[in-house]
């Protein structure tokens, strides 16, 4: 009797054992593929830096980050899928500054502010204004000089509406009292190639333009950064140049709304040892961006700073 009890009693814990094991199985981090959306074209400066991050994460996390392009309105389009997908940290997102300054310039299917997990903040990035070397501007002050003469003939492209170096020209525009006409692209490789074909007569973006500066194709007129860049020490900041204008940056991964700490914390983890790589510094290196860290809390900081200083920004020019 006690024999047929004990086993009894056995076969029903082995059972409990049995269906407790899927569900601890479910509950381990990641168990499938991550996605990784970048809100922008393959080639640029964003696209190539996650790459390289979703690779080395992959290994740390023991499974795939896949990067997935999801290119349009300045990063918009990744980020308003982001926000429909579930918490769960599967699906996170590459957001830089565009989006957060965006937000005030048009209506956007999510609130930068609130819609989103902050996990970590990557690098930051150089921008600056060039132009074909054959185009015959020397120095911003022609560039600008041509504007005044010649009202909206003076076009430039950028990554997309709303991304810093767009805001950094509308600024530029309403200091110098000129008006310039935006071309906004899908991304910075495809803005450099609206200047290399001659279809725009100037380029505010990352330095995407820089091999083609160096190759002596373009002309670099200013960088929108507080120091000049050591490869170029002719090149003038804006400051420099008599604007007192510099752009805000942020490369950042965020997730959706919702994410659990210890999901976010995990995801940080991952990608912070993959920042601190020998590889990603020598890549940023030749990017042109700049190694800057921050964790949840900080990112979260940056990015209610970065809205809040670009919506005064925006603010005192409406008012003009």
């Amino acid at each position: 009797m006690i024999g047929r009890l004990f086993a009894r009693s056995l076969l029903t814990a082995i059972g409990l054992v049995g269906a407790l094991m899927p569900a601890a199985a479910q509950d381990r981090f990641p168990s499938k593929p991550i996605t990784l959306l970048v809100g922008y074209a393959p080639g640029g400066t964003s696209d190539l830096s996650m790459r390289y991050l979703a690779e080395s994460a992959s290994k740390r996390l023991g499974q795939p980050v896949v990067v997935v392009n999801k290119e349009g309105g300045g990063g918009v389009v990744a980020l308003a899928e982001l926000k429909n997908a579930k918490p769960d940290g599967y699906t996170i997102a590459f957001m830089a500054t565009g989006p957060i300054i965006s937000s005030h310039m048009r209506q956007l299917p999510f609130d930068p502010t609130k819609d989103f997990s902050p996990i970590i903040q990557t690098s930051s990035a150089i921008y600056g204004l060039a132009v074909r070397s054959d185009s015959g501007f020397e120095s911003l002050k022609g560039w600008l000089d041509y504007a005044a003469a010649n009202p909206g003939k003076a076009t430039y492209s950028t990554a997309g509406a709303g991304s810093p170096q767009h805001l950094v020209m509308i600024q530029l525009a309403d200091a110098a009292k000129v008006k310039l006409t935006h071309v906004p692209m899908g991304g910075g490789a495809p803005a450099i190639m609206q200047l290399l074909g001659g279809h725009v007569s100037a380029a505010s973006q990352t330095t995407e333009w820089k091999p083609y500066v160096e190759a002596g194709r373009l002309r670099l007129l200013a960088v929108y950064s507080e120091k000049r860049m050591a490869e170029f020490p002719n090149v003038p900041t804006l400051v420099e140049s008599g604007w007192n204008i510099v752009a805000p940056s942020v490369y950042s991964i965020v997730g959706p709304a919702g994410m659990s700490q210890g999901l976010v914390q995990t995801l940080h983890d991952a990608f912070r040892e993959a920042t601190q790589e020998q590889g990603y510094r020598d890549l940023l290196k030749r990017l042109d961006l700049v190694p800057d860290y921050a964790g949840p809390e900080g990112l979260g900081k940056l990015i209610g700073s970065i809205h809040e200083s670009s919506g005064r920004a925006l603010r005192s020019l409406e008012k003009k």
